[in-house]
């Protein structure tokens, strides 16, 4: 049996491959760039730059120049860190004043108060004073002391004007920008005993 032989133009056998491969499956996809022209505008910009960092770095002295741009810019980057962990320690590490604001121990509050007075820490020795007389009042049963606890809740709580007088003080130099005197450290040095005395009785 003969073989059946098919004649082929070739003009129509590549207009048949160009339709075909003009499909759309066929066409490269085509990613979103949305950083094309901005890029492309840094990079134009910055052409003279890497230029001149090419001229620099064909010479000796071009070199040292490149040399000491880049240990400049080391220190630089350098000294930043350190200033910031600096101020970090500073703002997140408790100073030894803070330590003794933060005890729970009111007779070492009281001779922490005691030490500002005679530093001229006038604004510190009242509140440092009051803290302890908070604490030496939660230790009596007459309230219950927290970081929160507010003059307020305490003056209702006990009733007594010798404490409100106390408090108004506090409040006035801790919170209203009044500075204490020396007769707002004795009043408090004296009205605290004298507050703790009448709870008692």
């Amino acid at each position: 049996m003969a073989g059946v032989i098919f004649q082929v133009d070739p003009d129509e056998a590549r207009e048949e491959a160009r339709d075909i491969l003009g499909q759309r499956r066929f066409e490269p996809t085509r990613v979103p760039r949305p950083f094309e022209g901005p890029l492309e505008w840094l990079g134009d910009r910055l052409e003279p730059v890497g230029d001149l960092i090419g001229r620099l770095a064909d010479s000796w002295l071009g070199q040292l120049v490149l040399a000491a741009i880049t240990v400049a810019a080391v220190v630089m980057v350098t000294l930043l860190i350190v200033r910031r962990h600096r101020r970090g320690v500073a703002h997140g590490r408790p100073s030894r004043h803070h330590d003794v604001e933060r005890s729970l121990d009111p007779a070492r509050l009281e001779a922490a108060a005691d030490a500002a007075e005679r530093d001229g820490e006038l604004d510190r020795a009242v509140r440092l004073r009051f803290r302890a007389g908070l604490l030496r009042l939660d230790a009596a049963g007459a309230i219950r002391f927290r970081p929160s606890t507010t003059t307020g809740q305490v003056a209702r709580r006990l009733r007594l004007r010798r404490f409100d007088d106390l408090a108004l003080t506090f409040d006035g130099v801790a919170y209203g920008g009044k500075a204490a005197s020396a007769d707002d450290v004795a009043a408090a040095r004296a009205g605290w005993p004298r507050v703790l005395e009448e709870l008692r009785r």
